[in-house]
């Protein structure tokens, strides 16, 4: 199925796997992890999973939820008093007017805070974001000089107004780590990755462990397919410096094909994972519902399209398919009330409650926007498309 994708140069290599109720229905690993050297990739390799975090930091917040250290409707001021009285942005560059209330926690579970990515905006906007925050991913200031940072900028719509993309779940990520009083990782390492037995899931990848990532590969300019030196659009470093502070909890693990199965079997079996348990049955089911009104879907759009218009909502931390289609893969696939939210870097999952099915691809295909708009990478979605296609027609 992918192979031609290798062969044609258009994907580096591929790790993929489809599971059902505790079977392995299917696998593949195909490709390279190094282009230059032709190192082969393996099951076990390292990605960088970008927005694949973002639902793992969210079923965080809801264990702290569940313990009772923080409310859905909690204002987010009741940790970080500096996004009081925030300014929302009404006419670029500079006319504003006061929020109408402050952002609450189920705001930035839902990416309604208002919040945005400095990739989605121009002019004066775009570049205070990259100039205050730094990069999406590594960012080079310290969480305290972040946290301020962001209360600074102007939202972009009304607090719980707009489903808009952006800095929530980071926000979400330093909140939790100041609940808990301990990094980021360590609270995801305590709370899920020991339980889980996820042993290749960190934001800072041992030394003895670095040898499994996979290269980052993206396009140049006339589209061919390298190892990157720098990753693109200022998201991150090439490889995460030490002693950086600020941990991304939008975007910022490594992880692989067997420690992902293991977080998204919580979708599929009422909150545990091969019988441990992590949510209740009703915090899942919480998190696996559509908050978006009718509104809400229709006006929301990411990078241009209208995804939640027809077929998805948007629960806590993921998407939801509200409307079953065979044809679509973006963001997520399955019967209705399956859930995912695929990485920038070209990783992919969804679970399926009903058939009780997990699908994971992974790859690093790290496109620049400009490339994307000239049609250079476009293949690594065709690749998720087939690899839907074939779980809905496997599992019918």
């Amino acid at each position: 199925m992918f192979k031609k994708y290798i062969e044609n140069k258009k994907l580096a290599g591929v790790n993929c796997i489809v599971w059902q109720e505790g079977e392995i229905l299917y696998q593949e690993t195909v490709g390279y992890k190094n282009l230059e050297t032709k190192v082969l990739l393996t099951p076990d390799t390292i990605f960088r999973i970008a927005s694949m975090t973002k639902p793992i930091t969210s079923v965080l917040a809801m264990m702290l939820y569940e313990e009772k250290k923080l409310d859905l409707n909690d204002p987010i001021t009741k940790w970080f008093p500096q996004f009081a009285n925030m300014k929302v942005l009404i006419n670029p560059p500079d006319e504003y007017e006061k929020a109408g209330k402050n952002i609450t926690i189920l705001d930035l579970l839902t990416h309604r805070a208002g919040f945005t990515y400095s990739g989605f905006q121009k002019g004066k906007l775009k570049d205070d974001y990259l100039r205050i925050l730094g990069g999406d991913i590594d960012s080079e200031v310290t969480t305290k000089q972040w946290v301020n940072g962001l209360a600074g900028l102007p939202l972009v719509s009304q607090p719980g107004d707009l489903f808009n993309y952006g800095k929530s779940t980071d926000l979400l990520g330093i909140l939790i780590s100041t609940i808990e009083g301990k990094s980021l990782e360590n609270v995801m390492e305590e709370k899920i990755f020991h339980p889980l037995d996820m042993k290749d899931t960190f934001f800072n990848i041992p030394n003895d462990k670095k040898n499994r990532c996979a290269s980052n590969f993206g396009f140049d300019d006339s589209g061919n397919l390298i190892n990157l030196e720098t990753v693109p659009a200022k998201m991150a470093f090439k490889e995460r410096p030490a002693g950086l502070e600020f941990e991304a909890g939008s975007g910022g693990l490594w992880s692989t094909m067997d420690d992902y199965l293991k977080f998204a079997r919580i979708f599929v079996e009422d909150g545990c994972s091969g019988g441990v348990q992590i949510l209740k049955k009703e915090t899942k089911d919480l998190m696996c519902s559509n908050h978006l009104t009718p509104a809400q879907r229709e006006q929301s759009k990411l990078m241009g399209s209208r995804m939640f218009k027809d077929h998805f909502g948007f629960g806590l931390g993921v998407a939801v398919v509200m409307t079953e289609s065979p044809y679509l893969s973006i963001p997520c696939t399955g019967s209705v009330g399956s859930v995912g939210w695929p990485g920038a870097y070209g990783g992919w999952w969804s679970a399926d409650p009903v058939k009780k099915s997990i699908a994971i691809f992974l790859t690093h295909s790290m496109t620049e926007p400009h490339q994307l708009a000239q049609g250079i990478g476009f293949e690594l979605y065709e690749a998720i498309d087939e690899f839907s296609k074939y779980i809905n027609e496997r599992l019918q």
